[in-house]
């Protein structure tokens, strides 16, 4: 007897419950840290006793998780959504205390675990972010889920059109009672049986929507101008490490340890071997200055979508090999430079999106 194939299929609105968790852990982390720093790290508890954050963590992980096993309302998932958030920012941060022997929070590899978590909730996202396949079975749990919407009265035009679409989609099956009930509900629905309000989409989607619209109005040329200023503060950070590297070999020894001394931190000097990573880092960022070179040149030739491509690798590349060395070499303080990447990865794919996808790819994607 063989066994049942497992099939998965996303939550509605599964990309927002992500990106409101990915964005309250990344707020949570820096926060965290911004305050210890200013209060001076403050501990709450006695002599014997000290509650760590990593427990208020835990416990809104656990509070989450029984909110999504015990209610099903979008509005409940949204909030375990942030609290999961919260919660997993918490947890992690302390993480230096448990993988050393002398609980050490300041342990240099735990910052780029911290981002390296972030990383790999940033690839989930942009995974749930992608169009689903047009598979009959998934239009059709897609479809019903959406219609318990109808029950809260929250469906707006919008959604109803997508109801539609997944239930057109379901009617496509082989099986015939997924078609029939699809096909049923599918005139059910468009009999105007599910009423509607004015769309009113939730606070994350006014935003990116009011980030679209800023996106939008600056205009394909300034648009273009402003990746490149990203590109060019890339490449000159490559041509600046090329510069230090070259000052370093040629100059005499006791020169060499004044420059090495004024551009390493306080725990690379205390580690000899940081120094293999700092120079490993300084040789990936000529490697990316150079990709974003290659970028701006193609853009000046007129070929923007090998410019975009260099542009989206250049920034992938500094993200995840640059950065992970930067948290570990400088700890937190390397938050604003991934920032700026993120914001040239982000500019990157609205560009390509906006004005080099075909129509086809641009309604999949909305």
């Amino acid at each position: 007897m063989s066994g049942r194939r497992v099939f998965l299929v996303e939550r509605d609105e599964a990309e927002t419950y992500v990106l409101v968790s990915l964005v309250t852990f990344a707020a949570t982390v820096i926060l965290v840290r911004l305050f210890l720093e200013l209060t001076g790290y403050p501990q709450v508890g006695s002599s014997t006793l000290h509650i760590a954050h990593l427990l208020w963590g835990g416990l809104l992980l656990f509070l989450s998780v029984l909110m999504v096993l015990i209610w099903d309302n979008p509005h409940a998932l949204t909030v375990a959504a942030a609290m999961s958030g919260v919660g997993i920012g918490l947890f992690v941060d302390e993480v230096g205390k448990f993988i050393t022997q002398n609980n050490d929070y300041f342990f240099p590899p735990a910052a780029p675990i911290v981002y390296g978590i972030f990383l790999l909730t940033v690839l989930i996202y942009l995974y749930v972010r992608k169009p689903d396949a047009d598979d009959p079975r998934r239009a059709m749990v897609k479809a019903l889920e959406e219609l318990q919407d109808a029950i809260y009265g929250e469906m707006d035009r919008f959604e109803v059109d997508q109801l539609l679409a997944n239930l057109e989609t379901a009617q496509q099956s082989k099986r015939q009672e997924i078609a029939a009930l699809a096909g049923r509900l599918h005139t059910y629905v468009q009999e105007g049986n599910v009423p509607f309000k004015d769309y009113d989409p939730n606070l994350f989607r006014r935003a990116i929507m009011l980030v679209e619209s800023w996106g939008l109005r600056l205009g394909r040329r300034r648009h273009r101008v402003l990746l490149l200023v990203g590109l060019g503060i890339m490449a000159v950070t490559a041509l600046v490490a090329i510069a230090t590297l070259v000052w370093v070999a040629v100059s005499p020894a006791a020169s060499k340890d004044t420059v090495l001394a004024q551009l390493v931190s306080a725990a690379e000097q205390q580690d000899v071997a940081n120094l293999s990573m700092f120079y490993l880092r300084f040789a990936l960022e000529v490697g990316t200055g150079a990709i974003a070179l290659f970028a701006i040149y193609s853009f000046l030739q007129g070929n923007e979508r090998r410019g975009v491509a260099f542009a989206l690798v250049a920034a992938v590349l500094s993200l995840t090999a640059v950065q992970l060395l930067t948290f570990y070499l400088d700890q937190f303080t390397a938050v604003l430079p991934t920032l700026f990447q993120f914001g040239v990865l982000v500019i990157s794919l609205q560009y390509r999106q906006w004005y080099l996808a075909s129509n086809r790819d641009r309604q999949r994607a909305a």
